[in-house]
């Protein structure tokens, strides 16, 4: 067989073999690279005989202390069954990654570890899910092993890694792989908060909806301002949905969660609501106001003809009203929507796998899947340097956390 490597793929025949992906994540994408622009970026593909076989986003950064590294988010898109493909893709970064001076080339690869629901730790019992991420793990992790790469073990921490290496999927499907209704994904939910769908919000004035368009980024911005102060945390600026936007045409969505107040104002005085509420309510539509964004988020959708996943990156919840729980029925909407898209999944996002975090309670009240990545492999290139920053030094994990936010 010939090979052949190159390190600047062209759009058009990168997106149409990440289009045909089993599994994709929008990280492998083309677009992403550009999003991560600080980093220096290679669209790497591998040719079989004249056929494209694999592709991988490579990204490099100089960090503090010297220290370069090169870092392929979500891994190579490959057969990662295949050993001989593995192995002659693997060479081919080595030779890129000493060109570039790089001592390490890290990967956290697209498939999982283990998938089980939250409720075998809630309940100690087994449920049985839909499997399609950790299908031919221990193969797949062998053949990485036998091609040099390091693994970093089974990490718990979302600090400890790149990407966090457990996450909270719903399914959209059944253990047959079968699409759900959006009435079944409804049932799966934990009963206390499936009656804030529905008829519970349409009284009071809850609607939803969502766009593509980036002019409502002001509108999203504003509620992700108010989640940044309540828990004193920092999300990303307006500059960066609008790349994400640009560069994800088509696979970008921006979901709001909207109160009509007039609506809540009569349905808190026909059900004999409390007067500071109907206070607060009125005060509102005084100032001008007919309705406000409780809760918004920033969801893509990968266009993959595999197993499509819909990711719920980004979300903010107004500081009012909070007790309708507008949250809740936004999670529902996404879930709906990615139905549409034809999605197996909704990912809402990484958790610690300890699972005491402040975002498993809000998370696991969905019954989620836990899905617990293969986590980071390590490509050593310069093997005492790498050896020196991986185990001899405790500014690793600062490190790590400076470049999660790059």
């Amino acid at each position: 067989m010939n090979y052949e490597f190159k390190t600047n793929i062209e759009k058009k025949e990168y997106d149409q073999f990440t289009q045909k992906a089993e599994i994709l994540s929008f990280m492998q994408e083309y677009g992403w690279a550009f999003v991560k622009h600080e980093w220096k970026h290679f669209h790497c593909g591998l040719y079989c005989d004249g056929k494209l076989v694999a592709t991988a986003l490579v990204l490099k950064r100089s960090l503090p202390l010297g220290i370069s590294l090169m870092y392929i988010p979500r891994g190579i898109l490959i057969d990662y069954k295949d050993q001989e493909i593995l192995k002659v893709f693997t060479e081919y970064l080595r030779k890129l990654a000493k060109r570039e001076h790089a001592y390490v080339v890290k990967i956290d690869p697209n498939f999982c570890y283990k998938e089980y629901s939250i409720k075998e730790i809630e309940k100690k019992e087994p449920v049985e899910i839909p499997i399609n991420y950790s299908i031919d793990y221990k193969l797949k992790h062998q053949n990485l092993l036998s091609c040099g790469y390091r693994f970093k073990g089974y990490t718990k921490s979302i600090q400890d890694t790149l990407q966090p290496r457990y996450h909270m999927y719903i399914p959209l499907i059944n253990t047959k792989n079968e699409f759900l209704t959006p009435a079944e994904v409804k049932t799966s939910f934990k009963k206390r908060i499936r009656s804030y769908i529905g008829n519970y919000h349409e009284k009071r004035g809850v609607t939803y909806f969502h766009t593509s368009d980036p002019k409502y980024l002001d509108m999203f911005m504003e509620v992700i301002t108010q989640t940044e102060k309540r828990q004193n945390i920092r999300l990303r600026n307006k500059a960066y949905f609008e790349k994400m936007m640009e560069e994800y045409k088509g696979e970008s969505y921006l979901f709001f969660g909207m109160l009509n107040l007039e609506t809540y104002l009569n349905f808190l005085k026909d059900n004999n609501g409390k007067e500071d509420e109907i206070e607060e309510v009125t005060n509102l539509l005084k100032k001008g106001q007919s309705e406000i964004v409780l809760s918004a988020a920033f969801v893509m959708i990968p266009q993959n003809k595999g197993i499509k996943t819909s990711e719920y990156l980004y979300a903010g919840n107004h500081l009012l009203f909070t007790k309708l729980n507008v949250s809740v029925g936004l999670v529902y909407e996404i879930c709906k929507y990615s139905l549409e898209q034809k999605c197996q999944y909704c990912n809402l996002g990484g958790i610690n796998g300890t699972f005491d975090d402040h975002l498993t309670p809000f998370k696991s009240r969905f019954n989620a899947v836990v899905f617990e990545f293969a986590g980071e492999y390590d490509l050593a290139i310069q093997k005492v340097r790498y050896h020196l920053y991986e185990f001899g030094m405790p500014v690793l994990k600062k490190i790590y956390r400076f470049i999660r936010r790059k």
